[in-house]
């Protein structure tokens, strides 16, 4: 509890500080200058029930969308109030047109808990995957709220399992309920939790790629490239980008990179990386000036968010980059729910849902260039491979789909949700 109320306290100044050189800290301080108005005038704007829902930052906010979705869907009467502790999350979804309201999250505190929560006096708070505040949660507590944690997934080595972790065990038991994402994580926090409040729903992830690839949308821009075969790699990084570049050349395949960040610096490093490239923005000028262009380019790299996923039904194989770099691998279900094979780096051992893809055998790991372009290689000149690793990669989505719907049945079975 001490450690906790001395983080809240130099996080804010630390954050002053950092904010003079980075933006991610000085985008936080401006919104936490600005959130208790803003949250003033959203209220005043609405008098229908709210369920507040909060996510740590865009990864969680995806993780959580399906089920806002599905409640908006089903319970129209409710408005959703989004929060966000990241900037990423908050800039990015601000305006999202799936939920009502969307603020930062006022930094924790006895005081600004209790002011958020009389102020919007939610009918039900949802916490999504990760992040636990407990002056929030204690508030919520006291005042009868119910308050449920969803897709959360716990590891052994989390600080709830450790010795010296008896304050967040106290936190995790603020939570009315908890919706875990397997049964692994349901069996490490029994010991610390009451077992009947624990369901296993699944993992969201998965619903939210299906629907992707039932729904999928198009790129004209894609279909103007040769018949090569299409070789995507998603969310790169730099370390992504100097492997690609040891096994692109000779240049016989389309290679189609998006940067997990695509500002100007990062697309200037991977154009410095892959000099042959050229960015979308360049091809579809091309395109704008004529038709059917003398020649077509093999690289190409995407200059613009929100496409990545729609992007891999054109994929023949599929990179997901994050390998090579210490917190790990990004997302290998999008690519997967199209049917394509997905390869990706050695960091994947805190995501088991690439873990379980290897298994099903819709998936690779590889450990260097070599690898990766022996992988590739083999798969393309072996069709029948191919296509068997791409049904393995749907089939384990598709098996695996489900967990809005489950967690919706928990909300609904304990009267969290009515009409």
């Amino acid at each position: 509890m001490v450690l906790y109320k001395l983080f809240l306290f130099l996080y804010p100044k630390i954050a002053s500080i950092l904010a003079i050189f980075n933006q991610k800290a000085s985008d936080w301080c401006i919104g936490q200058q600005k959130v208790w108005k803003e949250i003033q005038e959203a209220k005043a704007k609405m008098d229908q029930p709210i369920i507040w829902i909060h996510a740590a930052s865009y990864g969680e906010f995806e993780q959580g969308l399906p089920i806002i979705e599905a409640i908006r869907a089903k319970y129209p009467s409710y408005k959703i109030w989004l929060t966000f502790f990241s900037p990423s999350g908050y800039l990015h979804r601000k305006n999202d047109p799936a939920v009502d309201v969307v603020t930062y999250l006022p930094l924790d505190g006895p005081e600004a808990a209790k002011q958020f929560i009389e102020i919007i006096q939610p009918s039900l708070i949802l916490f999504i995957k990760y992040e636990f505040w407990y002056y929030y949660l204690k508030v919520a507590k006291e005042k009868s709220i119910p308050t449920v944690l969803v897709a959360a997934i716990f590891r052994a080595d989390q600080i709830f399992f450790q010795w010296y972790g008896g304050f967040y065990k106290e936190i995790l038991q603020l939570f009315s309920y908890v919706l875990t994402q397997d049964n692994t994580s349901k069996q490490l926090i029994e010991s610390i939790y009451p077992k009947d409040q624990i369901f296993v729903t699944g993992d969201t992830r998965f619903d939210r790629v299906f629907s992707t690839a039932q729904n999928k949308q198009g790129f004209d821009w894609m279909n103007n490239l040769s018949n090569h075969p299409n070789i995507i790699a998603g969310s790169t990084w730099d370390s992504d980008h100097f492997l690609l570049s040891k096994v692109i050349e000779p240049l016989q395949y389309n290679w189609i990179i998006v940067p997990h960040h695509v500002d100007a610096k990062s697309i200037d490093a991977a154009q410095k990386i892959h000099p042959k490239a050229i960015t979308l923005t360049q091809w579809e000028n091309t395109l704008a000036k004529a038709a059917a262009p003398a020649t077509t380019p093999s690289i190409i790299i995407v200059d613009r968010i929100g496409i990545l996923r729609n992007l891999y039904q054109y994929a023949t194989i599929s990179y997901t980059g994050g390998g090579f770099t210490k917190d790990g691998i990004h997302n290998v279900l999008e690519p997967a729910a199209f049917g394509v094979p997905v390869i990706w780096g050695p960091n994947d051992e805190k995501y088991r849902e690439a873990i379980g893809l290897s298994s099903a055998g819709g998936g690779i790991k590889i450990q260097d260039a070599h690898s990766l372009k022996e992988t590739i290689d083999t798969l393309i000149a072996d069709k029948s491979q191919l296509q068997n690793m791409g049904s393995k990669a749907a089939n384990y989505v598709k098996e695996n789909a489900g967990a809005t719907n489950a967690t919706l049945s928990i909300l609904q079975e304990k009267r969290l949700l009515t009409n």
